[in-house]
């Protein structure tokens, strides 16, 4: 048998004999040395030799990896598809820290799993002939594989340490076939030999048990996760109609904007500040009817148009001038998609691609908007975004929410910023019955340093 190996299994009732024969082990020169313990111990790692694992190494690069993949993952996503929101710049790295950080937990997670299992050299593939329950109820174990004219040395060095069982047996009871008698305590038997046929069924079956609960735990958890209830978001959809685009898609973005976007039910959805638009209107009709005859002479849609970019032109009586221009927050396209749903309102559709083409310049909602970010009084703001619409000032304005007038001893800096910024957060006492009517819009379209100005001055007011 010159050449072979041979595997001898020692069970030890106590860790400093497991500990010392591993010690006298690889002092004589056995490097292939397995321990078996029911609890992680330290001083078997010690004299086994171990270096301190590997897997933190894994762990360190999964981690830097995520960090810089979820800081480059918002950063191009951000210059890819820039969204302006007050002023503020595109690239912010403040705002991409907590994606940076969950990508970091998450790379970081599944490296150190994946180290763990390639420096376990899992899974285990093989069968594992020499492990036995007891290693799990209490006892050590300590398994070494030496070379037949070595196998004296070895067998004296455990016997040395007193004990409990001494198998020269890879199979070991917990593995042995039907019917298989261990014989003596001490046995022979070269690695290799043992019935391989039993051996990797009994290896299948304990990998399928493992495998069944992994797969069982996760389809647990997505069944789960799955039947609670998720509230999506979607991104506002940019309006771009050619000349061939049809009535009804017209009618649907247009409804679509007047009852979210557009802020138009803010004003013409109560009847109080503004014509209800949905309604009948003092015996004339719904605004699909009766927009044929507001302006003698004038059709619907030139009517309606009309209406949005110069609102002052046909004011209807018994309402004060409030609307301002919408080409400062809407295009060409969705003004004329909100037209084409006005007239869909009791008439029919007539809006066309061609008076989209023929109204389009491509400069008036730049300027217009640009011109409105360029404010910076305080009042030329508040006539510019039509807060007077709402809000009492100086003996003008509207009571449809707070007044302006001595509002800064009301209210604190932090009220007036969050009531721009979020005018669902809190409510006024008073105007319980206006909540909604303000849109949440003012943070997009203000700057930061026009929002400023607007808090500042009414907390000035005094």
């Amino acid at each position: 048998m010159q050449g072979s190996t041979v595997g001898l299994l020692a069970s030890f009732d106590y860790v400093d004999s497991a500990v010392n024969a591993i010690g006298e082990l690889r002092a004589a020169g056995l490097k292939k040395i397995t321990a078996y313990m029911p609890y992680p111990e330290a001083q078997i790692e010690e004299a086994l030799g171990y270096d301190q694992s590997p897997v933190r190494v894994w762990a360190l690069a999964g981690g830097l990896l995520g960090a810089a993949g979820g800081l480059a993952l918002t950063s191009f996503t951000s210059m890819d598809w820039p969204l302006v929101t007050g002023g503020k710049p595109i690239l912010s790295i403040p705002a991409y820290i907590i994606i940076s950080f969950e990508m970091m937990v998450l790379f970081g997670a599944l490296s150190t799993v994946i180290g763990l299992f390639i420096n376990s050299r899992l899974p285990y593939i093989k069968p594992m002939v020499v492990y036995d329950p007891e290693f799990s109820a209490g006892k050590f174990g300590v398994y070494v594989t030496v070379a037949v004219d070595r196998l004296d040395r070895a067998r004296d060095i455990l016997k040395g340490q007193d004990p409990a069982e001494l198998r020269e047996d890879p199979v070991g009871v917990a593995h042995a076939p039907s019917g298989f008698d261990p014989g003596s305590e001490l046995r022979e038997d070269p690695v290799g030999v043992a019935p391989a046929s039993y051996q990797g069924r009994s290896m299948a079956v304990e990998n399928l048990k493992i495998f069944a609960v992994v797969i069982g735990t996760l389809g647990t958890f997505t069944i789960v996760a799955n039947s609670i209830p998720q509230v999506q978001s979607e991104v506002p959809e940019e309006l771009s109609f050619g000349a061939n685009v049809s009535p009804e898609e017209l009618r649907s973005s247009g409804e679509t904007l007047f009852n979210g976007a557009g802020g138009c039910v803010a004003c013409h959805g109560a009847g109080t500040r503004a014509p209800n638009l949905l309604t009948d209107h003092e015996g004339t009709g719904t605004i699909g009817v009766r927009c044929a005859n507001r302006v003698p002479g004038e059709e619907c849609q030139a009517y309606l148009y009309a209406s949005m970019v110069d609102p002052n032109a046909y004011l209807v009586d018994g309402f004060q001038s409030i609307m301002p221009d919408m080409r400062v927050q809407l295009s060409n396209e969705q003004i004329w998609a909100l037209v084409a749903y006005l007239e869909s309102v009791g008439g029919e559709v007539t809006v066309t691609g061609a008076d989209i083409m023929a109204t389009d310049d491509g400069s008036s909602t730049a300027a217009a908007t640009t011109a409105r970010t360029a404010l910076t009084d305080p009042l030329d703001i508040m006539n510019a975004y039509a807060c007077l619409s709402c809000h009492e000032f100086d003996g003008g304005g509207l009571a449809m929410g707070p007044p302006f007038d001595e509002i800064g001893a009301r209210v604190d800096a932090d009220y007036i910023r969050e009531s721009i910024l979020d005018p669902a957060a809190r409510t006024s006492e008073g105007f319980e019955e206006f909540l909604g009517t303000m849109p949440p819009i003012f943070g997009d379209q203000l700057t930061a340093s026009q929002l400023e100005a607007l808090v500042q001055f009414l907390q000035g007011q005094r």
